[in-house]
């Protein structure tokens, strides 16, 4: 099957000319005459388009992302610096700041061109050509969402801006959000709702519509959201799929329950999640591991939380579990790609303190290719998922709920999701009863059925539990088999970590971008 990854590769060769130089967002003006010489043909636009799509996965900074969270850790400052922005020690000059704006910001700059250029293309049906020009918009809204859930204001350019326009101040976080949610409505009529195998991967009607969604729930209008999910629900079009693990270990990647992802082809267009994830016997770094509040996040099988249940077992704390914490996280004996990883066997190359090793004791099993082949750099291509049903389903629970407008469908909703594997028990109005119930119930939910994607970040942040999920001691598993070590007997103190919460709730503007750009402010007390 011919997929849209393919052509990115293409993509990058053919937009040469559009290489940005490092300064202000990126960007900068094409010159006249490769403006001019490009714009000729369909498959003009075509790469164009697929341009915009070939930075979405960024998987050298979007996986190590759950590391800013209480779910993981990372030892390594390359190629990603986000252990300080978990632990706290974060500047304006850390490069994970920089990274992600430079990233969506040339993302932007791709999208702006095809959108302000694409009509010099004659001879184009205008359906195709308004197609494209929403898979444009669409990928130009996603990173102005991510851009305002991390850095609040944000300079907000919507053309190829002129030298004279390069000194330009932030947009309010509200006035971004309410332009996104704008884009989304009129390029939802452009979008199919599917598309031929030949161009699976690009932008769909639900994917618009899924991003426009989350942008409402996370800027708390709750009605807005619960309506736009519910368009999601009722075109039918989606399902979740009983095999979580297949979603993101390339063994499913058109699953009906993925809406959108970043698409990677085995050699054509590979990429290193096997490295940063990893053990050492899986040929990889350990550079993402999760953490024990990950690990205890997970219900027993009686629906209840570790500290109220009566089937969980201290001595025994990864049976009786929620079954995605098996398929989320690699546990002391557990298989993936037919090996067993257990830390607690002697000699082991996977073992506390051994070469490349976690350092929390827990290794990730979601995410690890099922096929690990090749160097370090290009050993994986499985997808990197950006929207799923699950998280419709969840946005539309969680956005009745806060407007307290509590009914079955809230239930349902939620139970479509917990229920996927057929073993934990459903979620009730005798065992939720009330909002705030029914509200932890949702929260615990998303923490769950979402590790390794972004979602964790942005919420706890707009709940406004990061100050305290993320402060004190992070801990790893509990090390009752290696006597030799100091900490026997105890959970692995893996590293202690901080949270301003005047300063951490948004990132720092890279400040390299505000040397060049002084009219663009600093977020408070960075």
């Amino acid at each position: 099957m011919k997929k849209l990854s393919i052509f990115l590769i293409a993509a990058v060769t053919c937009f040469s000319f559009t290489a940005c130089k490092k300064d202000f967002l990126d960007q900068q003006p094409q010159d006249a005459v490769s403006r001019e010489s490009y714009w000729k043909t369909t498959s003009d636009a075509l790469n164009a388009v697929n341009n915009c799509y070939r930075r979405l996965g960024d998987v050298d900074n979007r996986l190590f992302i759950s590391c800013a969270t209480d779910d993981s850790y990372s030892w390594s400052n390359w190629p990603s610096d986000v252990q300080y922005v978990g632990n706290g020690s974060a500047t304006a000059g850390t490069g994970m700041f920089s990274n992600f704006w430079s990233n969506f910001y040339r993302m932007i700059a791709s999208c702006n061109d095809v959108v302000e250029n694409i009509h010099r293309v004659p001879s184009m049906e205008d359906s195709l050509r308004n197609r494209l020009i929403g898979e444009a918009r669409f990928i130009r809204a996603f990173a102005y969402q991510q851009l305002i859930g991390l850095y609040g204001d944000v300079p907000l350019v919507t053309h190829i801006p002129t030298t004279d326009e390069f000194n330009i101040s932030r947009t309010p976080r509200a006035q971004v959000a309410d332009f996104i949610v704008k884009e989304l409505d009129t390029i939802s009529n452009f979008l199919p709702l599917n598309y031929p195998a030949a161009d699976y991967g690009r932008a769909t009607k639900g994917a618009a519509l899924a991003l426009k969604a989350r942008t409402l729930l996370y800027e708390g209008k709750y009605p807005e959201a619960a309506a736009a999910a519910k368009v999601v629900m009722d075109q039918n079009n989606y399902i979740i799929d009983n095999n979580y693990q297949s979603l993101f270990n390339g063994t499913n990647k058109t699953s009906k329950e993925i809406i959108f992802a970043a698409q990677y082809v085995k050699n054509t267009l590979p990429n290193a999640t096997a490295t940063w994830i990893g053990g050492p016997t899986l040929g990889g770094w350990s550079q993402v591991v999760p953490l024990q509040k990950l690990v205890d996040a997970y219900e027993a099988t009686d629906g209840k939380p570790i500290e109220q249940s009566t089937v969980y077992d201290p001595a025994h704390p990864f049976d009786n579990r929620d079954p995605r914490l098996r398929l989320t996280v690699l546990v002391p004996g557990e298989t993936v790609n037919g090996l067993t990883i257990d830390v607690t066997k002697p000699n082991s190359i996977d073992g506390l303190s051994k070469n490349n090793a976690s350092f929390s004791g827990y290794y990730y099993k979601k995410y690890v290719p099922a096929d690990i082949d090749g160097s370090w750099d290009r050993n994986s291509y499985n997808d990197i998922v950006l929207f799923r049903f699950a998280e419709v389903l969840l946005t539309y629970a969680e956005a009745r709920i806060e407007n307290n407008q509590i009914d079955q469908t809230v239930y349902d909703a939620i139970n479509r999701v917990r229920q996927r594997t057929g073993v934990m028990p459903a979620v009730t109005p005798a065992t939720a009863p009330t909002q705030a119930a029914l509200r932890e119930v949702l929260r615990r939910e998303r923490h769950v059925e979402f590790p390794l994607e972004d979602n964790r970040l942005f919420d706890i942040r707009r709940w406004k539990i990061a100050e305290t999920v993320m402060p004190g001691p992070a801990y790893g598993i509990l090390n009752n088999f290696n006597s030799e070590r100091a900490d026997f007997g105890k959970h692995v103190l893996v590293e202690q970590r901080s949270f301003n919460a005047a300063r951490d709730y948004l990132w720092a503007v890279p400040q390299s971008e505000r040397s060049i750009s002084p009219n663009i402010s600093q977020n408070s007390n960075w």
